[in-house]
């Protein structure tokens, strides 16, 4: 299940009222995975040449807390493009933390005292967020899904769609989205 694209702008236009909107409006304009999004620190972005580098994955394991972990598979570990749209989210979120003066642990997204935001808590504020905006039911990862198909319907390589997903193969990719 994907929205409809004026579902995704009304979506992103929303964003604004959540706690997480920023992390929401990253993941639709990058397709990365929830840990990637949360496990991503400033070191890995460069906001100059517009591009961000998938080195480490954050998850919430019971009994142990938050831990650092590599992507989920070789090809996962990539160098994503970013869009106009995203380096400017990114511009400000980095202006923000600094004009706040929050602690630099090098989180791109941090809670104010600086430390990682909680994957967990990530679905659970996207899950309530939809349900009180009236938006179609999806889950987090579907944020992944609408942006490859909207890459794919906006004529970009299916085989660049699949590296900036890090698929494994470009199989994944075309089996998923044939579709499109």
């Amino acid at each position: 299940m994907i929205w409809e694209e004026e579902t995704i702008l009304d979506f992103l236009d929303l964003c604004q009222y959540s706690i997480y909107g920023d992390v929401f409006s990253f993941a639709i304009r990058t397709g990365m995975r929830r840990s990637e999004i949360c496990g991503l620190k400033w070191d890995a972005v460069d906001l100059v040449k517009g591009k961000l580098r998938v080195e480490r994955t954050l998850y919430d394991i019971n009994g142990h807390g938050l831990v650092t972990d590599e992507p989920k598979t070789k090809k996962s570990k990539r160098t994503i493009i970013l869009g106009e749209g995203t380096i400017n989210l990114l511009h400000s979120i980095r202006g923000n933390q600094l004009k706040l003066g929050l602690p630099t642990t090098g989180y791109v997204f941090s809670k104010p005292d600086g430390s990682p935001i909680v994957p967990n808590k990530v679905t659970a504020e996207f899950t309530r967020f939809i349900r009180e905006h009236n938006l179609p039911k999806m889950n987090f990862h579907g944020l992944r899904h609408c942006f490859a198909t909207l890459s794919l319907l906006a004529g970009i390589d299916s085989k660049v769609v699949s590296e900036s997903l890090g698929h494994s193969t470009f199989a994944i990719t075309f089996v998923l989205y044939q579709h499109v």
